[in-house]
């Protein structure tokens, strides 16, 4: 029992990832209550700009499984024990979310669907319209799970909340490219932050010291 809590103890140390999530969710949360997803997609629909367009166009893929092995990379810089941890969340996250999309929440339209002869939405051009499976965003769930496991590694608050604008940014890409609903990026971002959470104990407690070596100690090591 000693040994499972000390190895959550960096959970506890992740505040500037956490609080501004929770400030984040609750002020959606509010919004969410207060009004119907359509109204608040449409009010956030009608804020766009050709900036925007090209940033979030290509801002979504950070939250794309197919940069999957960008992050692997980056993580054996750093620790294998990372790696580990990162793939495990991004299956268990990706698992969830399609069960969730295709089992529970099977009929929920997208917003191209969802609106289709009531309101013509700011479309990005060169981005491909989903109509169904919307809830929840697993783009959100990917950067929330992902930039997590990178945030419990960076050692600098100012990269920890880095990894949480990111994250937040991603998902919201998803809104604005009218992919998602806001209520879909807020349970992803939970998916995926939660699946973060419960894995990171568990590799963690994994005693196997190759597992906190990284390419570059051991890069290191035969070079001496």
């Amino acid at each position: 029992m000693h040994i499972w809590l000390t190895m959550r103890q960096p959970l506890l140390h992740q505040q500037w990832f956490y609080l501004p999530y929770i400030v984040v969710m609750v002020v959606c949360g509010y919004f969410v209550i207060q009004f119907t997803k359509a109204d608040i997609h449409i009010w956030l629909n009608q804020r766009h700009s050709v900036c925007f367009d090209v940033f979030f166009k290509y801002l979504t893929y950070l939250g794309d499984g197919s940069l999957l092995p960008l992050y692997i990379v980056i993580m054996l810089m750093i620790r294998f024990r990372g790696v580990l941890l990162l793939v495990v969340v991004f299956l268990l996250s990706g698992l969830f979310t399609q069960l969730l999309k295709r089992l529970v929440f099977e009929d929920m339209a997208r917003p191209i669907k969802y609106f289709e002869g009531n309101y013509h939405l700011h479309l990005v051009q060169g981005v491909k319209q989903y109509c169904c499976n919307s809830f929840p965003s697993g783009h959100s769930a990917t950067a929330f799970g992902v930039f997590f496991c990178l945030a419990l590694i960076a050692r600098q608050n100012w990269l920890k909340l880095l990894m949480f604008i990111l994250a937040g940014l991603v998902a919201y890409s998803r809104v604005y490219l009218s992919q998602h609903f806001l209520v879909d990026i807020m349970a992803g971002s939970f998916v995926g932050l939660l699946t973060a959470v419960f894995c990171y104990p568990w590799i963690y407690s994994i005693n196997k010291t190759w597992l906190d070596e990284s390419l570059i100690t051991i890069t290191r090591k035969r070079t001496q």
